[in-house]
């Protein structure tokens, strides 16, 4: 319709219309007018249909994310960063959708020894929840600022904002599993709380 509207008012543009017909300007004027609002409003449109499928889109992704989050369970190709991610972001939102549920998540990624030291569950919910771990939960903020690896070894810094305001810093141990169905796999051996020295950082070497 409005490539009809623009031929039109461009084949009048091209007649001599001023000697006989005088009032043919305002036609004209009216045509080009109706063509480009139908062209505004057409792009208009299509622009609006994008952007509702652009954020359709991103949606969708984050949604898929948030599922695969939720399933997560150790992979070969999970590297030791990506465990302890996960795992802090499993005690982030700890009480999502249930209560400690974060908590039994991050249970996974402890190493079979660690699950045997620290297990069962309901005794390691008791554990993450003593003041020596608490930090860990609903925390502000979570950050790994240092990565160590060597050979089949891994050890993490973390530095964390509580859901206080303190800033603690935590030192995860890993380790590549050599048996059984998580072999490969990085996994927690376990978690120590570090002090910070008298400029404020932790008192670790990594």
């Amino acid at each position: 319709m409005g490539k009809i509207l623009r031929s039109l008012a461009n084949f009048a543009d091209s007649l001599n219309y001023s000697a006989c017909y005088r009032s043919l300007p305002l036609v004209m004027t009216g045509l080009h007018r109706a063509a480009d609002s139908f062209a505004a409003g057409f792009i208009s449109k299509v622009a609006k249909q994008l952007l509702f499928f652009g954020l359709l889109s991103l949606f969708s992704a984050k949604i898929a994310g948030a599922q695969n989050a939720t399933e997560l369970t150790p992979k070969p190709e999970l590297t030791p960063q990506q465990v302890v991610e996960y795992q802090l972001s499993a005690f982030q939102h700890n009480d999502e959708p249930s209560p400690d549920v974060g908590i039994k998540k991050a249970f996974r990624f402890a190493s079979p020894a660690n699950q045997q030291s620290v297990g069962p569950i309901s005794r390691f919910i008791s554990v993450v929840h003593s003041p020596g771990y608490v930090a860990l939960l609903n925390s502000r903020e979570a950050v790994v600022t240092k990565v160590q690896v060597v050979n089949d070894q891994a050890r993490l810094l973390v530095r964390v904002l509580s859901a206080s305001g303190s800033e603690v810093f935590f030192l995860f141990l890993l380790s590549k599993q050599s048996e059984g169905e998580v072999a490969d796999c990085w996994m927690t051996d376990g978690v120590v709380g570090v002090q910070p020295a008298d400029d404020g950082q932790p008192k670790v070497g990594i």
